[in-house]
């Protein structure tokens, strides 16, 4: 992975290795997540009858869509796909919010050399994809209200 955000590149190494496909490391990583990403009422209550397994293996997907948005600089097939997704299963666009703290606070708990620098990175890195997962979100409820 080459990007032009340094920090975050060294931390998301430090967390999932260097392999881009993340290795067995990741999966510590998405459990701690899922616990604190559970931990809001309002989240939990949506996922309260889905599988674990499965929901770890699609917040994988995403972190790496989300990634993917920031390198390439525009959303692709698959994080249109994702965003219908979530539209097609009622996820509040505040939702967004919840997901990227719990990143953000389980990213700091794995990366041993986390600092405000490496938080700002990260947030500078997964923000554009989470804005447009969340525009998306926002633009399908605006066209379900005006519906008659």
């Amino acid at each position: 992975m080459s990007l032009a955000n340094p920090r975050f590149e060294d931390s998301y190494a430090r967390i999932f290795g260097s392999d881009i496909g993340m290795d067995g490391r990741a999966d510590a990583f998405f459990n701690a997540f899922y616990d604190r990403f559970l931990q809001d009422d309002s989240i939990a209550a949506m996922f309260a009858n889905t599988d674990r397994e499965r929901q770890v293996v699609m917040l994988k997907k995403s972190l790496f869509q989300l990634v993917t948005y920031y390198v390439v600089g525009e959303p692709n097939a698959e994080l249109d796909r994702l965003a219908a997704v979530h539209d097609r299963i009622g996820i509040d666009p505040n939702a967004f919010e919840v997901w990227m703290q719990a990143l953000i606070e389980t990213a700091q708990e794995f990366d041993s050399q986390w600092d405000e620098a490496t938080q700002l990175a990260w947030c500078w890195a997964l923000a554009p994809g989470i804005a447009y997962m969340r525009l998306m979100s926002q633009q399908s409820q605006t066209r379900r209200s005006e519906q008659p």
